[in-house]
């Protein structure tokens, strides 16, 4: 995806899906960022690359063999792109590793008015810090 277009666009809301493991905290492992004119999921695969692609919020489901479960909400404020909701988002960066094809995208940054957002592959995981 051109990052590029998503420059100037307005953060109009979140939503984020949730990994319920019995009475653990909820784990965030995908988000979704309404812009004014796309959706974007942000998330690590599979094969732990990080994607940033145009996308709709699916819908929760129940892992019955475990008793997990996976909520798609909106996102908690523990979210940091929360506390940008109604900001222009002024820029995304990806950031880059070395990996045996190449440089692959580990992560991006999420440029905002007010401050940043980073989104990155950490083990494995989605993680999201204030930048």
């Amino acid at each position: 995806m051109d990052l590029a277009v998503l420059t100037d666009e307005h953060l109009v809301g979140v939503v984020a899906a949730q990994f319920v493991h019995g009475a653990d905290a909820p784990e965030v492992i995908e988000v979704w960022l309404r812009l004014e004119s796309v959706i974007v999921g942000v998330r690590v695969a599979a094969d732990w690359s990080f994607q940033i692609a145009p996308d709709e919020p699916g819908q929760g489901y129940v892992l019955e063999e475990w008793g997990d479960r996976v909520d798609v909400v909106s996102a908690p404020d523990s979210v940091p792109f929360v506390r940008h909701i109604g900001e222009r988002l002024v820029r995304v960066v990806e950031r880059f590793c070395d990996g045996a094809n190449g440089p692959e995208v580990m992560g991006a940054e999420f440029v905002f008015e007010s401050g940043s957002v980073v989104a990155e592959s950490w083990g494995g995981d989605l993680r999201l810090t204030r930048g």
